[in-house]
């Protein structure tokens, strides 16, 4: 096991605690007054590490700064105002077994972007998840039921997920001629500058003396670690390895979700639930080894 993938590995467990350490913050703060604070804090300590080091804000060519401020929008931006309202509608748990699905949506994208092939065992594993997410959100509503109120956690989630692969797949060419830190930093920036507006009653309306330091320990948590540390690494990552082995980390987070959010929460995966949540993440790990099967054949040719 190489740095990168320690490295990752830390991430991947930055970002399950972060499901439970969000949910403890909506006790307090609004969805968007919450996101706003936090995605604020990252991005300033993205600002105050790029101003101190010799790398600047400048990219490598001229339409980067562009690029870039696309990445924002998809990874920061449109992401976090699904996934916000999809925690406050949902469990930890069961967002964190649909979250889970993320490499499912970087390989169908890789794939329609002509990056990388889906083998049919994978095309197989995509079906297989999905029937594995409408049992998951059935046992969290006692029922499978179709209406907004019932199903508009998932589907925030899905939205989520579609952001997140753009924001994978479309940085790979970016970072062939960018650090992963500053590219990292400028879109984070941007995407907070673009979310900003949209939190912006909500911030005015917070109660900053009755945040408390619990509330406070929150904000660090998800703003410095979550936003600047974490995505920092998978920057580094998908320049490293590629998206689809990047992608293959997020197996871990929704295990690993599940458990802190037992442990801190006191959330548990209803029997259903649980069988749901197997399916679901057999189905991504079928997906993502059929990927790697069919990789290895196609280079043998």
């Amino acid at each position: 096991m190489g740095g990168t993938d320690l490295l990752m590995l830390m991430t991947v467990l930055i970002w399950a605690g972060n499901v439970s350490v969000v949910k403890i913050g909506l006790r307090t703060l609004s969805p968007h007054g919450l996101n706003a604070v936090r995605l604020s804090l990252g991005a300033l300590a993205y600002a105050i590490a790029l101003a101190l080091s010799r790398e600047k804000f400048k990219l490598g060519r001229k339409g980067d700064i562009l690029k870039a401020g696309g990445l924002g929008l998809l990874g920061m931006t449109a992401y976090q105002l699904f996934f916000i309202q999809a925690i406050a509608r949902m469990d930890a748990s069961a967002v964190s077994v649909v979250m889970g699905t993320s490499p499912l949506f970087i390989a169908l994208l890789a794939t329609a972007v002509g990056k990388e092939r889906i083998s049919p065992a994978g095309w197989a594993g995509i079906a297989i998840s999905a029937a594995g997410i409408l049992l998951v959100v059935s046992g969290e509503n006692g029922g499978f039921v179709l209406s907004w109120e019932a199903m508009g956690g998932a589907v925030l989630i899905v939205l989520a997920n579609i952001c997140w692969a753009g924001y994978t797949v479309f940085s790979k060419p970016v970072l062939e001629r960018n650090s992963a830190f500053r590219l990292s930093a400028v879109s984070t920036i941007l995407g907070t500058l673009a979310y900003l507006p949209f939190a912006a009653r909500d911030v005015v309306a917070i109660d900053w003396a009755g945040i408390g330091a619990g509330g406070w320990a929150v904000i660090l948590y998800s703003g410095l670690l979550s936003i600047f540390v974490g995505f920092t690494i998978w920057y580094k990552s998908v320049r490293a390895v590629g998206s689809a082995k990047t992608g293959v980390y997020s197996n871990l987070t929704p295990v690993l979700a599940v458990l802190i959010a037992a442990a801190v929460l006191g959330d548990r995966l209803t029997v259903l639930q649980a069988v749901g949540a197997a399916i679901t993440l057999s189905g991504v790990y079928l997906t993502r080894s059929g990927y790697r099967f069919f990789e290895k054949k196609g280079q043998r040719n």
